[in-house]
C-alpha cells in the first residue's frame, strides 16, 4: 500500500520538529554545564518560552532578564525595611540596611546595562555583572560578619542568594562566549 505524500510530509515535519527540540535541549544543557549553578540554570531557561529559539547569547539575555526583576524586588524590600527600621529608631539595623540599599542600587544599575552590551562588548557585560554580584555579596556579608552580638540576621538572605545565583549563571554564560580580556578567563 502506498503512503500518501501528505502523510510523508507530515511525518518529516514531526521528525524535524522533534530533532529541533532535542538540539535546543542540548544547547541549554551544554550551556548550563559551564555555569556555577547548572541545575538552576537549566530550570530557569526551560521555564522560559523564549529559550526555545535562543542562541547562547540569547540564553544569557534571558537569565539577565530574570535576575533584574529579582534585584529590583530586593531593592524595594530593602527600602521598606530601612524605612521601618529608621522609624523604629533601630540604629544598627538601619545602618546595615543603608549599606544594602547602596549596594543594591549599584547592582540594579549594573544589571540594567548588562544586556545593552551583550554580544557586542562581552567585557563590559562581564564587568557589570561581576560588580553586581559583588554588591549583592557585600550586602549579605554585612549582616554575617559585622552584626553586633545579639543583632539581627539578614532579613533578605533568600533574596540575596536568588539574585547572586541568577547573575552568576548569566555571567558564566557570557564568559563562555569569550571577551578577549583576562577577566573572562576566571570563574
Amino acid at each position: 500500500m502506498k503512503t500518501p505524500a501528505r502523510t510523508q510530509v507530515l511525518f518529516l515535519l514531526l521528525v524535524s520538529f522533534d530533532l529541533c527540540v532535542l538540539l535546543r535541549a542540548d544547547l541549554i544543557a551544554d550551556t548550563c554545564r559551564k555555569t556555577i549553578y547548572p541545575g538552576i540554570c537549566v530550570s530557569t531557561l526551560r521555564s522560559n518560552p523564549r529559550s526555545a529559539g535562543a542562541n547562547v547569547t540569547g540564553l544569557a539575555r534571558i537569565v539577565f532578564d530574570t535576575a533584574l526583576p529579582k534585584a529590583n524586588s530586593t531593592l524595594n524590600m530593602v527600602k521598606e525595611l530601612y524605612a521601618k527600621a529608621l522609624k523604629a529608631k533601630e540604629k544598627s539595623f538601619y545602618e546595615y540596611l543603608s549599606n544594602c540599599l547602596n549596594q543594591y542600587e549599584g547592582a540594579v544599575y549594573g544589571l540594567n546595562g548588562c544586556t545593552e552590551y551583550l554580544g557586542s562588548d562581552n567585557f563590559g557585560t562581564v564587568l557589570r555583572a561581576t560588580q553586581a554580584v559583588s554588591y549583592v555579596l557585600i550586602c549579605e556579608k554585612e549582616f554575617i560578619e559585622f552584626r553586633p552580638i545579639g543583632g539581627r540576621a539578614s532579613p533578605i538572605t533568600a533574596q540575596n542568594n536568588a539574585v547572586e545565583q541568577q547573575v552568576s549563571i548569566a555571567l558564566g554564560i557570557v564568559k563562555s562566549l569569550g571577551c578577549n580580556q583576562p577577566i573572562c578567563d576566571f570563574s
